[in-house]
């Protein structure tokens, strides 16, 4: 299973330049209306849509995919580290899990961006490696009255969501957007959000929701709880892009972008909206560790020979 398998279906038409890029994002932009997007952009169009912790979770194990019960876990040890070790006592779980992000620690939150145009910046960032060469992918998730407010149940300085029942819609619904203070430089550069839900699963037999394709579910096919996980680590509703979209659907939406279109689309990024690693990574930490890109793979230090 990868991204291409489950989002695949759902992409239309794929993105083949600058034009066809602001045009799709335009197209979806006039069908949702009021309701609220937040974008996500990831290089590689195979990659599934997980948290970096989910994803070393599932990386670990050869059996069935990760439940919430593994993840919540695995929060819970890093939790106890980061208080025990670092004795970060002082901050609440929220704060703390949106520091260990920035510094690339793995977490359960996803990042996602309110502007279109940074998360297409992402979705063709250079690489300086073999991503470079791949097709980029695009997502439009609808978070419409879907806000974490950081009132007494989410500033707690224990895990908010360990105490869910199983059957709560914190892994039937789609996810919360939280919209982080600006903790860091990178935060409002990059009108940051991060998308917060369970592990997806569906009662027995109402599995609609994970078709295989469009259509309806017996036409296309349905997904199982298990290859859905390995897809996606938060629950999706999946539409075609190309149709109406109604006040009521709640969709995720995705676009494919060929990799031939990567250079144009950053390079009309970077001129015309000043959209580039320096104002996504504002900070040293980014600085540091694009430069060393730069003079690991973009021959940076290369010179040419001098004159005979």
């Amino acid at each position: 299973m990868d991204g291409t398998d489950f989002f695949g279906p759902w992409e239309g038409d794929a993105i083949t330049s600058w034009v066809g890029a602001t045009s799709a994002i335009e197209d979806v932009l006039n069908k949702i209306g009021r309701r609220r997007m937040v974008w996500r952009g990831q290089v590689n169009a195979k990659w599934c849509l997980h948290s970096g912790l989910y994803r070393r979770i599932l990386a670990t194990g050869s059996g069935p995919s990760p439940k919430e019960s593994d993840l919540v876990k695995a929060e819970d040890r890093l939790l106890t580290i980061a208080r025990e070790w670092w004795r970060h006592d002082q901050l609440p779980y929220l704060e703390l899990v949106a520091h260990m992000q920035h510094y690339r620690a793995p977490t359960r939150l996803l990042d996602v961006s309110l502007n279109p145009l940074v998360a297409l910046w992402f979705a063709v960032e250079q690489q300086h490696s073999d991503e470079d060469h791949q097709d980029g992918r695009l997502f439009a998730i609808d978070v419409t009255d879907r806000t974490v407010r950081l009132d007494s149940e989410w500033s707690t300085y224990d895990i908010p969501w360990r105490g869910y029942p199983k059957d709560s819609k914190w892994s039937l619904e789609l996810p919360l957007l939280w919209k982080p203070p600006s903790y860091n430089d990178r935060i409002p550069a990059q009108q940051s959000g991060f998308l917060l839900a369970g592990v997806p699963k569906y009662y027995k037999g109402s599995n609609a929701q994970y078709r295989k394709g469009p259509g309806d579910g017996s036409s296309a096919g349905l997904w199982s709880a298990n290859e859905v996980r390995r897809a996606t680590s938060v629950p999706t509703r999946m539409v075609d892009r190309s149709r109406n979209l109604h006040s009521n659907s709640r969709p995720t939406l995705t676009l494919r972008i060929t990799s031939d279109a990567k250079d144009e689309i950053r390079r009309r990024l970077e001129r015309d909206y000043g959209i580039n690693s320096g104002t996504m990574y504002p900070d040293l930490f980014g600085m540091a560790t694009e430069i060393r890109g730069l003079v690991d793979h973009g021959g940076l230090l290369k010179r040419p020979p001098a004159a005979p």
